[in-house]
């Protein structure tokens, strides 16, 4: 008897569980990710039911596709009215139920109310409504559970197959629950950044994935939000190690208008899991440091630049992330001089970092003899302090933003013009402990 109980268990089992299944999951920026799903169903010939509940708890179910051959999904329902006492007492309101409280006392009547707090029982001989509190009640008997609850979040299938035995489908859907962000890991000399960069990867979906095949997509993806709502919704530095076993790394490449990155090797998630993945091994990039001032802005900014380059050393499509940047003491020990954020970037685009402010380096802006020209233009001087009280000389880039209708009609120094950002640059090198001072005159026309 025990035999034939465990070889129904088994087929059970195998009914309701795929038996081979292999994991895609493509991770979007803006909490989005593609989940696909190779597995093999056992069925029957004709129509038949199927729970298939090895989904994220984040599905959007509108995005469901089921591809296979000799089978045809005829109705899909998205069951995640999960089994829970507040669930299961609402489906049981003006049914008999048995409830026992802490003193043992046995009550049986027809259950009226449940909301969490208070339970409400019309007694079955008396008639009386007892109004109990839920911290008073030590069970209640059901006389089963209701019909369509489920554990875990199921889509609820109608299958019509071809015939019977073993069907390979892939099952592809939309979830919510995969991030990624990247972090850049930079040592700074004053010449060169050693550069790794590190994936850090979310996995809040509420399923976990065993040896998945991982992607990743860098790029603004237009979504339409409402459809997915209703459903509801340390330092890593990089240093060499030898080893036998090639660690993972990501293969990129252009992928319609975004960036697609591949991982070389199949990887797990647990579920509420933070992983990190190396995204590049090291790069030294050629790097300059410069300091920049923008008029009436509160200090000069310390930033370090480079151009995203082969030849400087890079050359690579860097999703939107941020630069955390060290430097080496004296001692010989790296020390925190900053962070900075970068936006998706690509190749040959230049990357500006800023760290901070320098400490040593002060700049003022002072606005003076404001007049009107006529009735369509007037004019303003701009007076521009600078003072190094470093013990070496240092080159400020004065920047200043001209409105749309704004030219400069009198200048005492030299500036480059740029004319995509509508910007003007003065470059001001100063002596140390020395102070500079100049003055432009802007024109406004409407």
């Amino acid at each position: 008897m025990k035999q034939r109980f465990w070889w129904t268990a088994l087929l059970l089992l195998t009914f309701i569980f795929p038996l081979m299944a292999e994991d895609w999951i493509t991770i979007y920026n803006d909490d989005l990710s593609l989940i696909r799903s190779q597995i093999e169903l056992d069925l029957v010939k004709g129509r038949q039911k199927y729970n298939f509940d090895d989904i994220t708890s984040r599905i959007y179910p509108a995005s469901v596709i089921v591809q296979g051959d000799g089978i045809r999904v005829a109705e899909q329902n998205y069951e995640y009215d999960l089994a829970g006492s507040r669930q299961i007492m609402a489906k049981y309101l003006d049914k008999e139920v048995v409830a026992v409280t802490k003193d043992q006392s046995r009550l049986t009547g027809t259950l009226k109310f449940y909301d969490g707090i208070s339970i409400g029982i019309i007694e079955q001989d008396t008639g009386r409504l007892l109004v109990i509190s839920e911290s008073e009640v030590q069970w209640i008997q059901l006389a089963s559970l209701p019909a369509n609850f489920y554990t875990k979040p199921t889509l609820a299938w109608s299958l019509i197959a071809a015939n019977k035995g073993k069907h390979p489908i892939t099952l592809s859907y939309l979830s919510g629950g995969f991030s990624w962000d990247v972090t850049y890991n930079a040592v700074w000399d004053e010449k060169n950044l050693a550069l790794s960069s590190w994936v850090t990867i979310n996995n809040r979906s509420g399923k976990a994935f065993e040896n998945a095949n991982l992607k990743l997509i860098a790029g603004e993806i237009n979504q339409e939000r409402n459809q997915y709502e209703k459903y509801g919704r340390g330092v890593m530095m990089h240093e060499a190690i030898s080893s036998d076993t090639a660690a993972p790394s990501f293969e990129t490449k252009a992928f319609h208008d975004f960036h697609m990155y591949t991982l070389d090797q199949k990887v797990s998630f647990a579920n509420n899991q933070t992983k990190q993945l190396e995204l590049y091994p090291l790069q030294n990039v050629k790097a300059r440091s410069v300091y920049e001032y923008y008029t009436n802005s509160s200090g000069v900014n310390s930033v370090i630049k480079f151009v995203n380059t082969e030849d400087q050393g890079l050359g690579k499509a860097l999703p939107k992330g941020v630069f955390k940047i060290y430097k080496a003491d004296s001692d010989g020990n790296l020390e925190f001089i900053g962070e900075d954020s970068i936006n998706h970037t690509g190749r040959n685009e230049e990357i500006s970092l800023t760290t901070g402010k320098a400490f040593d380096l002060v700049a003022t802006t002072s606005i003076r003899n404001q007049k009107t020209i006529s009735a369509q233009a007037n004019e303003r001087e701009y007076h521009i302090n600078l003072r190094n009280n470093s013990d070496e000389t240092k080159r400020i880039n004065v920047i200043h933003q001209l409105g749309g209708n704004a030219r400069i009609v009198f200048t005492e120094l030299r500036y480059a013009y740029d004319e995509v950002k509508n910007q003007v640059t003065y470059a001001v090198t100063i002596d140390p402990n020395q102070e500079y001072s100049f003055y432009f005159r802007e024109r406004n026309e409407w």
